[in-house]
């Protein structure tokens, strides 16, 4: 829906306007329905919907209790940059990035209302061929006068809400940094469950023969199996690598910087989507996928060393925070292990001090320091600059580990400075796109 302009009419509306986004819910009309699937595409959903047990349910609602569809249904989450009151409970909603405005959230009801409407106005014969939203189009410009004919005839409503941004630059971007989070968070509302689906269906099989056999016990690969590290902290680290495959390979299945730190459910999420892709696996036995794509391998086997290399920062960047500015044990998030203050008269009741060695997340170093990752999860990013693409396949230019060894100090000096804009909250960091940007020109220049 690039450069789309879209008239709705609500039967009737309530608006937010004080929060982060604007917002408007309401019930649609089913002119307004009509007019949305004439220009729809769901290239901002983070799925493709297709036919199944619940886009049934929904036509059947629609045939048989249509004056309950809008209390039965979630409805559609449309996402505008621009949104202008008309009369009449009317409101002209502007489309300009395809790929974040749009259709949000919503897609197996998009799909079901339009092949209803078609049904409902052309006979079955219309949507007989009709599996996913892709095949949508075509039929609904085919059957496009029937509809017009018989719009008249339809009557039920359908929840909406539309999410837009304040006036100015500060609520363009406000939006811009939101709403890929909103997203994602409408479309996976079970995190571990997908996580477990996922591993079920084999998508985590090439990440499981990847890493370092040492660790594969301790990853919990699917609910509650005992594991001590998250598989989700393996997929978003994956994302390194993943980010430096060429544009056709992704397609829209993107992931920013910061989302290895702030949105570990959108990296599931969008991991899972690539692997699932025809041409990226190809399905085995009952239904198991296995990843045939030679990029996307060469990505995932550069999780051999991701892990240890994030180890090692974690291990290194207090010294060399402290060559840059000292006094990172001073700052209020960090803790440490000091045994001359453990069971101390002055030490036994400050929280400052550890009563057990810290160790790293993957392979359990002991560190002297304890401290929340976002300090560190805009320099793992940066990993990404090491890998060469050439032709498609990913390798690395040269050794992170050794790298990493003779470029952090240096690199601490460049990015302390965003620590202390921060005042030092590791979250702050962690969710700012600036610093990611930061540390990849300063791990591009240094590169070899």
């Amino acid at each position: 829906m690039e450069n789309e302009k879209y008239v709705i009419r609500f039967d009737e509306h309530s608006t937010r306007d004080k929060y982060v986004l604007r917002r408007i819910e309401g019930t649609a009309t089913v002119d307004s329905l009509i007019r949305l699937i004439d220009i729809a595409d769901l290239d901002a959903n983070p799925r493709e919907s297709k036919i199944g047990d619940v886009t049934d349910a929904i036509q059947e609602t629609l045939e048989n209790s249509p004056q309950l569809f809008q209390f039965k249904s979630k409805g559609l989450l449309l996402a505008a940059g621009a949104c202008a009151p008309l009369e009449r409970n009317r409101f002209e909603l502007t489309f300009e990035n395809g790929k974040i405005q749009g259709i949000l959230d919503g897609g197996h009801n998009m799909l079901a209302i339009a092949i209803f409407i078609m049904r409902m106005a052309a006979g079955d014969k219309a949507t007989q061929k009709i599996k996913r939203w892709h095949d949508v189009p075509e039929a609904w410009k085919t059957n496009r006068s029937s509809i017009e004919e018989r719009k008249g005839e339809l009557s039920f409503l359908t929840p909406v809400e539309v999410v837009f941004p304040h006036d100015g630059a500060e609520g363009q971007a406000d939006f811009e940094d939101a709403i890929l989070d909103v997203a994602r968070a409408r479309n996976n509302n079970s995190e571990l469950t997908e996580e477990t689906k996922a591993n079920k269906e084999g998508l985590y099989d090439a990440i499981r023969d990847s890493i370092d056999p040492s660790l594969r016990h301790l990853i919990e690969w699917k609910t509650n199996d005992g594991g001590k590290i998250k598989v989700r902290d393996l997929i978003a680290l994956s994302w390194v690598a993943l980010s430096r495959l060429d544009e056709e390979v992704l397609g829209k299945d993107v992931i920013s910087g910061r989302a290895i730190y702030a949105s570990k459910g959108e990296c599931v999420a969008t991991f899972n989507d690539l692997l699932s892709r025809d041409g990226i696996s190809e399905k085995t036995v009952s239904d198991i996928r296995e990843l045939v794509h030679p990029g996307v391998s060469s990505a995932i086997k550069l999780m051999r060393e991701i892990p240890a290399v994030y180890d090692l920062l974690y291990q290194l960047f207090p010294e060399a925070y402290n060559s840059a500015s000292s006094g990172f044990g001073r700052i209020n998030c960090v803790r440490c292990y000091d045994p001359k203050k453990v069971g101390s008269k002055e030490g036994s009741h400050d929280p400052k001090f550890l009563k057990h060695v810290p160790e790293t997340k993957f392979y359990k170093k002991p560190c002297e320091y304890d401290f929340p990752d976002g300090f560190i999860m805009p320099l793992v990013w940066a990993l990404r600059e090491l890998i060469a693409n050439e032709d498609g396949i990913l390798s690395w230019k040269t050794d992170p580990s050794k790298f990493i060894k003779l470029n952090l100090a240096e690199s601490l000096k460049v990015f302390h400075g965003m620590i202390s804009m921060a005042k030092y909250n590791p979250q702050i960091v962690g969710k700012t796109s600036a610093c990611y940007e930061l540390m990849c020109n300063d791990f591009r220049q240094r590169c070899p």
